[in-house]
C-alpha cells in the first residue's frame, strides 16, 4: 500500500482506517520480521557453509596424511620384515619383479602398486613417488611429473622444509580435489641399498637426507556435494518454515529419510570395500607365507649344500694331508740343495692347494656373509714371492717368463689375512699362465700408506696373453662366466675363480680391475686395505753390496728391471745387457779401462737368443782376464742335476725363476764368500766390518727384553739371542721389566716366571692392563715350570708363547720367528727332552713323564752343543756355577732345617734352573723332586731328597773344578 491509498484510506470508514494501518503496522512488522529472518537464515547459511568448507578442508588434509602415513607405514613393515628376509635368503628384489622368477618388488614399487589398488576403492585416489634422483627404470615417470607445478613447488618445498608437508586443492581430471605431499627421507635399513645398488644415481645418501616426495590425490566432489546439499535442505526448510510449518516438517522427515538410505548404502559399500581389503590381507597373508615356506626350503638346502661341502672337504683333505705328512718327511732327511729347495716348493705349493680347496669349500660362506676375515701378521714380500716360485714350472713348462716384483714392498710385514690373500694371487696367476701361449707374466706389488693404522696393498697380475674382448671385461667378475663359450672347452676351468677373488676383495675393503686387449694381453690390478703393524719394521736379508758391481745379462727388459731394483736396493752398482753378445762387448770394454773396477758377479739368464747363458758362461770362462768374475745362472725350470751340470762349466751358482728375495740374497753370500776365493777379491762389508757376509734369522733390529734373574741363566740366553742376530737387555726382576719397556721399544720379551720382587706372572698381567703402547708385546714365557698346568697358568696370565728350561735353540728360535711372524726354518727334526712331571694320587710318588733322562753327572758334550761350541763361554759359565751354587745349596740346606717352606720352593727352583743349563740332569731332577715335594707337603721325602741333592752336587763339583783347572788358567 503507498502514501496516496494511505490517504483514500484514511479519508474512509475510521474502523476500517484502524484495520488498514493495524494491517500495515503487522504487514510491515511481518516484512520486517521476514527480513529479518531471510538475513538471519543467509548469514547462518553463509556461516555454515564457510565452516563447512574449512572443516571438509582439513578432514580432507587428515584423510591425505594418514592415508599416505599408512602407506608409508606398510612400506616400513615390509622393508624390515620382507625385504631383509629375502636378502639373506639371496632371493631377488626387482622393480621387475613380474618378470623375474621367484622375485619379490622393491618396497617402492610394491607401495605405488599398493596406492593404485587401494585407489580403485578410495573414490579415485591416486598415489605418486618421485624423486630429483631417480633410478633409470623410473627416470621418464619423474619426468613426466617434474613437468607438473605441484611436483616442482612440493619438491622444493619439502627439500628445505622436510617436517611440512605441502599441499593445495584444485581441479584433477575435472573434480576438484586435494594434491597433499609429505618428503620420503632416507631410512636406516635403506640407506645401504641405495647407496650400494648397482644402478643408484647417488651413493652419498646419509640418514633423513630427502630421497622424493610421496603424493596422493584425493577428489571432494562427493563431499563438497553433500555438504551444499544440506546446506540448500537446510534453506529451503527455514524459508518453509515462514509458510507452512507441515511442509517443513515433511521436508525434515523426508531429509531424514533420504540421509539414512544414503547412510546405509554408505555402510554397504564400506562393508564391500573392508571385505576386499580382508580379502587382500589374506592374499598378503598367504604370500608371505609362501615366502616362508621357500626360505625355510633355502636353508634346508644350504644345510644340504654344507653337508655335502664338509663331506667333500673331508675326502679331499684326507689324501692331501698325506702328502704334506710326506712332503714334511722327506725333507727331514738328507738332500742335496737342489732337493730340499725342490721339497720346500712342493710343500709350500701342497699348503697353498690345501687353503685353496678349503676357500672354495667355504663359497657358500661367502655367499651368505659369514665368511671371517683373518688379522694375523703376513711378510707380503715372502707371500708373493712362495706363491710364485711353486707357480713357476708352470709357467716355464709353458716357456713364459714368469717375473715377480716385490723391491717396492716396503713394509712387508702387514696384518690381514694370508689365506685370502695367497687365494687371490693363485687364481690370477693361473689364469695368466693358463691364457698365455708366449711372452710373460709380470707381477707388480705396491703398499701405500693410507694412515698411521691402515696400509693399501697393490698388486697387478699382466700376461700377454689371448687378451679379453671390450664388451665382455663387466661380465668376468660374475659367477660361472668367461670370456666365450669356447673358452672352458679348450682351457677349462669351472668360471668361479674371479667371481670369488671379487668378493674376497671387497670384504677386505678393497677392489678389482681388469683392462685387456685381445690379443696383446690382459691386466688385473686388485687393492686391499691392510692393518699397519706397529713394532716390526720390514727387513730386507742383511746384505751389503756397496763395495761390488753387478752385470746383469737378460733378454727380457721387465726381469732386468726387477733384479736391477732389488740390487740397488742393497747398494750395489748395476748394469744390464740385453743379450749374449752385448754382456762380451761390456765385459771387453771393462777390462781395457784399467782405471775402473771391473765387474764382481755377471748374473746370467739361460733362455736367450743366439747364444744362451752356458754357452755365454763358458766363453767368459775361457778368457783367463775374466777369472775372478763370479757367476750366477738363472734358469727358468730348475731339473735334476742342473746344480752339477752349471757348476762344472764354471758358474759359482745357480737359481730357478722367478728369483725370490731371500734366495738371492743367500747365493750372493755363498759367491761373495767363496772358501776357494783369492786373496784379491774384495771382502763383502756389513756394517763397515770387514768380515765375510753372514745371514742372520732374525733381523738386525730386533730387540729382546729377557726378564731373569738367574745370572748363568742370563749369560746362556744372551749368548743364545745375540748369536742369532738379536739386540738384547736383561731385566732382573718384573718392577725393572716394567721400567725398561716404559723407557725403550722391544719387539719380545723373554719372561722367567719365579722372580723376586715381582714375578713373571704379576709382570705379564700388568703389561696387558697398562694403558702404554707396550700392552700388546709378545711375552714368551721362558721357564723352568715344566709340570702339568704350567703352559696354561702362562698363558692364562698372558703370554703369547711357552718354553722351558733349559731351552732348546731350535725352539727359541722358531718361537721368535712366530712372534715376529717370519717363516720357521726348515731344521732336522728334533726331539725335544721334556721334564713334564706329574703326581699320583695314591702314594704320593714322584714319577717322571719321560724316563730318558740322562744319569750322567754332567752332561758336558749337551752342554758344548748348548753354548754352540763357544769354549770361552762355555769355561764363563762353569766357572759362575761353581763360584755361586755352594753358597744356594747352604741356603737350601738352612731354609730345610728352619722349615721355611716358601724359601725351599724358591732355592730348589734357582737351583733347578741353573743346573739344567749346565746339563746338570741329575741335580736339575733332584732339585725338581724337593720343589715337588714341597707343593705336595712331603716333609720326610724333602729331608731324604736333601741328602740326595748334596751327593749329587759333590760328585758334579768334582767333574767341574777338574774341568776348570784343565781349560781356565790360574790368574795368579
Amino acid at each position: 500500500m503507498n502514501l496516496g491509498e494511505m490517504r483514500d484510506n484514511l479519508q474512509g470508514n475510521p474502523t476500517t482506517l484502524r484495520f488498514k494501518i493495524g494491517e500495515f503496522i503487522i504487514r510491515f512488522s511481518l516484512q520486517i520480521s521476514v527480513l529479518l529472518m531471510v538475513t538471519g537464515i543467509v548469514s547462518a547459511y553463509l556461516f555454515i557453509a564457510s565452516t563447512t568448507k574449512s572443516l571438509t578442508n582439513h578432514t580432507s588434509q587428515l584423510n591425505a596424511q594418514r592415508y599416505l602415513e599408512a602407506l608409508s607405514a606398510f612400506r616400513t613393515l615390509y622393508t624390515n620384515e620382507v625385504v631383509n628376509i629375502a636378502i639373506k635368503q639371496n632371493i631377488t628384489i626387482s622393480h621387475d619383479y613380474k618378470n623375474i622368477k621367484n622375485a619379490i618388488p622393491l618396497p617402492a614399487t610394491l607401495s605405488m602398486a599398493l596406492g593404485k589398488e587401494i585407489g580403485k576403492f578410495q573414490s579415485g585416489a591416486q598415489t605418486f613417488l618421485y624423486s630429483r634422483y631417480p633410478f633409470p627404470w623410473r627416470e621418464q615417470e619423474n619426468k613426466t611429473i617434474f613437468n607438473q607445478d605441484f611436483s616442482q613447488q612440493a619438491w622444493d618445498s619439502l627439500t628445505k622444509n622436510p617436517e611440512q608437508a605441502f599441499f593445495r586443492f584444485e581441479e584433477v581430471n575435472g573434480q576438484m580435489s586435494i594434491r597433499y605431499a609429505i618428503a620420503d627421507v632416507m631410512r636406516e635399513g635403506c640407506i645401504d641399498c641405495h647407496n650400494n645398488h648397482a644402478q643408484t644415481p647417488k651413493n652419498d645418501w646419509q640418514i633423513g637426507d630427502v630421497r622424493g616426495v610421496m603424493e596422493v590425490i584425493l577428489p571432494l566432489d562427493k563431499a563438497q556435494f553433500t555438504a551444499q546439499s544440506s546446506l540448500q535442505a537446510t534453506f529451503i526448510v527455514l524459508f518453509a518454515m515462514m509458510a507452512l510449518i507441515t511442509l517443513v516438517l515433511f521436508i525434515f522427515f523426508s531429509r531424514i529419510k533420504k540421509d539414512a538410505k544414503k547412510l546405509a548404502d554408505s555402510n554397504i559399500e564400506m562393508m564391500n570395500k573392508q571385505e576386499q581389503v580382508n580379502f587382500a590381507n589374506e592374499e598378503m597373508s598367504l604370500a608371505i607365507e609362501q615366502l616362508e615356506h621357500k626360505a625355510k626350503e633355502l636353508v634346508s638346502s644350504n644345510q644340504v649344500k654344507a653337508d655335502f661341502m664338509a663331506t667333500m672337504s673331508h675326502e679331499i683333505r684326507t689324501p692331501l694331508n698325506g702328502v704334506i705328512g710326506m712332503l714334511s718327511l722327506l725333507k727331514q732327511s738328507e738332500l742335496t740343495h737342489e732337493q730340499n729347495h725342490h721339497a720346500h716348493l712342493a710343500t709350500v705349493s701342497a699348503s697353498s692347494l690345501l687353503n685353496i680347496i678349503n676357500d672354495i669349500l667355504d663359497f657358500s660362506k661367502i655367499e651368505a656373509d659369514k665368511l671371517v676375515i683373518e688379522s694375523v701378521e703376513i711378510p707380503l714380500a715372502e707371500l708373493v714371492t712362495n706363491l710364485s716360485a711353486t707357480m713357476a714350472h708352470i709357467a716355464h713348462q709353458k716357456g713364459l717368463e714368469l717375473i715377480v716384483d716385490v723391491s717396492q714392498l716396503k713394509h712387508v710385514v702387514t696384518r690381514g689375512d694370508p689365506h685370502r690373500i695367497r687365494q687371490i694371487l693363485s687364481n690370477l696367476i693361473n689364469n695368466a699362465i693358463k691364457f698365455t701361449a708366449q711372452g710373460e707374466v709380470v707381477i707388480n706389488t705396491n703398499i701405500t700408506v693410507i694412515d698411521e693404522k691402515n696400509l693399501q696393498f697393490s698388486c697387478s697380475v699382466s700376461d700377454t696373453g689371448i687378451g679379453i674382448a671390450q664388451h665382455k671385461l663387466d661380465s668376468m667378475f660374475e659367477r660361472f662366466t668367461q670370456e666365450d663359450s669356447s673358452t672352458t672347452r679348450q682351457y677349462g676351468g669351472t668360471g668361479l675363480g674371479l667371481a670369488i677373488v671379487k668378493k674376497l676383495c671387497q670384504l677386505m675393503k678393497g677392489d678389482i680391475t681388469v683392462t685387456s686387449t685381445p690379443g696383446q694381453g690382459s691386466t688385473f690390478s686388485f687393492t686391499l686395505l691392510l692393518e699397519a703393524c706397529d713394532y716390526i719394521k720390514a727387513e730386507l736379508p742383511q746384505v751389503d753390496l756397496s763395495a761390488y758391481r753387478i752385470l746383469i745379462v737378460d733378454d727380457n727388459k721387465t726381469n732386468r728391471e726387477v733384479l736391477d731394483g732389488q740390487l740397488k736396493l742393497w747398494g750395489a752398482e748395476v748394469s744390464q745387457v740385453d743379450s749374449a753378445k752385448a754382456a762380451l762387448s761390456c765385459l771387453a770394454a771393462d777390462l781395457s779401462n784399467n782405471g775402473h773396477k771391473s765387474f764382481d758377479i755377471a748374473i746370467l739368464d739361460m733362455q736367450m737368443p743366439d747364444m744362451n747363458g752356458a754357452q755365454l758362461g763358458q766363453q767368459i770362462r775361457a778368457d783367463k782376464q775374466l777369472a775372478q768374475l763370479k757367476l750366477i745362472m738363472l734358469t727358468s725350470l730348475a731339473r735334476p742335476g742342473d746344480g752339477q751340470y752349471f757348476a762344472n762349466i764354471g758358474f759359482n751358482f745357480s737359481l730357478p725363476k722367478p728369483v725370490i728375495t731371500a734366495d738371492l740374497a743367500k747365493a750372493l753370500v755363498q759367491v761373495l764368500n767363496d772358501d776357494k776365493a783369492t786373496s784379491q777379491q774384495p771382502t763383502l762389508p756389513i756394517k763397515n766390518i770387514s768380515k765375510p757376509i753372514t745371514m742372520k734369522p732374525l733381523p738386525k733390529s730386533t730387540r729382546i727384553l729377557l726378564v731373569e734373574d738367574n745370572a748363568i741363566n742370563q749369560v746362556v740366553a744372551k749368548t743364545l739371542l745375540t748369536n742369532l742376530g738379536a739386540q738384547v737387555e736383561i731385566a732382573n726382576n718384573g718392577k725393572k721389566a716394567l721400567l725398561c719397556l716404559e723407557k725403550g721399544y722391544f719387539d719380545v720379551v723373554l719372561m722367567d716366571c719365579q722372580m723376586p720382587v715381582m714375578d713373571g706372572y704379576t709382570a705379564t698381567k700388568t703389561i696387558r692392563k697398562s694403558q702404554y703402547d707396550y700392552k700388546d708385546i709378545y711375552i714368551i714365557a721362558m721357564t723352568a715350570n715344566a709340570m702339568s698346568g704350567d703352559r696354561d697358568k702362562c698363558l692364562a696370565a698372558g703370554m703369547n708363547d711357552y718354553l722351558t728350561k733349559p731351552v732348546d735353540i731350535i725352539a727359541l728360535e722358531n718361537s721368535l720367528l712366530k712372534a715376529l711372524n717370519m717363516p720357521l726354518k726348515p731344521r732336522e727334526a728334533v726331539i725335544p727332552r721334556r721334564t713334564e712331571q706329574k703326581i699320583t694320587n695314591k702314594n704320593k710318588a714322584i714319577k717322571t713323564v719321560d724316563e730318558s733322562i740322562s744319569n750322567n753327572v754332567w752332561g758336558k758334550a749337551e752342554f758344548y752343543k748348548r753354548v754352540g761350541g763357544n769354549q770361552s763361554l762355555a769355561e764363563r759359565i762353569v766357572t759362575m756355577y761353581c763360584q755361586d751354587m755352594p753358597d744356594e745349596i747352604d741356603k737350601l740346606s738352612q731354609a730345610i732345617s728352619a722349615r721355611e717352606v716358601k724359601s725351599i720352593a724358591a732355592i730348589a727352583h734357582k737351583i733347578k734352573g741353573s743346573s739344567a743349563n749346565l746339563e746338570a740332569t741329575k741335580l736339575a731332577q733332584c732339585a725338581l723332586e724337593i720343589e715337588l715335594a714341597v707343593k705336595e707337603n712331603n716333609c720326610g721325602d724333602i729331608d731324604l731328597l736333601s741328602i740326595k741333592l748334596k751327593d749329587n752336587f759333590t760328585e758334579l763339583l768334582t767333574e767341574l773344578e777338574e774341568f776348570i783347572a784343565i781349560n781356565v788358567p790360574n790368574e795368579s
